[in-house]
């Protein structure tokens, strides 16, 4: 009994020396392996997207940190700073002993709503109605536009929907629950890619 011990301990010992040099002994958030990853903050809409400027602050255990933007000039990383233009931006750095190693994320800003160019509502029958509305955003894109008139939502331009009906009455009855409630129902909502949304009053 006492022998088979003694075998059961070697054995053991044995297989922790084979072992050993297989184990890595990762640290949290070192550069190298695994990289020192930035801590954005800011709003985060959809998609990935934030809907405010974003700052950027690296944390873990480095000597020193370069970082860059768009492949912009190299800075040495001394305190947070704050990224404030919007777009798609591809944040680079390196550290330590490793600046052959570069390391990137991808960062994407979008803060402002998107727009109408044009809104219109055309008669193309007996009560019958064509509602479209010209919608952009030059940063994300647009998402969907909502025509609570018609309870449709097109996420495909050109954005239109055909509603059947007295669009008299409808008019005067927005009007009406405009001034109790001062939500129009007869608006159209547009968002873009980020979440940013406009809300149009009126097709006229």
């Amino acid at each position: 009994m006492y022998r088979k011990s003694i075998v059961v301990i070697m054995i053991t010992l044995f297989i922790g020396v084979a072992v050993a040099p297989l184990i890595e002994n990762v640290q949290s958030c070192d550069c190298g392996d695994p990289p020192c990853c930035p801590e954005l903050s800011g709003t985060m809409g959809e998609n990935n997207w934030y809907v405010s400027f974003v700052t950027v602050t690296f944390n873990g255990t480095f000597n020193y940190i370069h970082y860059r933007i768009d492949g912009n000039n190299w800075t040495n990383y001394t305190i947070p700073f704050l990224l404030n233009i919007q777009g798609i931006h591809l944040l680079e750095w390196m550290c330590d002993s490793n600046m052959s190693d570069i390391y990137s994320i991808e960062i994407k800003i979008d803060t402002t709503a998107p727009f109408i160019t044009e809104a219109k509502q055309e008669r193309i029958g007996l009560f019958i109605w064509q509602i479209s509305v010209n919608a952009t955003d030059e940063i994300s894109g647009v998402n969907r536009v909502a025509f609570y008139l018609a309870d449709f939502i097109d996420t495909e331009p050109p954005y239109q929907v055909i509603w059947r009906g007295f669009m008299w009455i409808n008019h005067f009855l927005d009007k009406l629950i405009t001034l109790i409630t001062g939500v129009p129902s007869i608006r159209i909502d547009i968002w873009d890619n980020a979440g940013n949304s406009l809300i149009k009053p009126s097709y006229r």
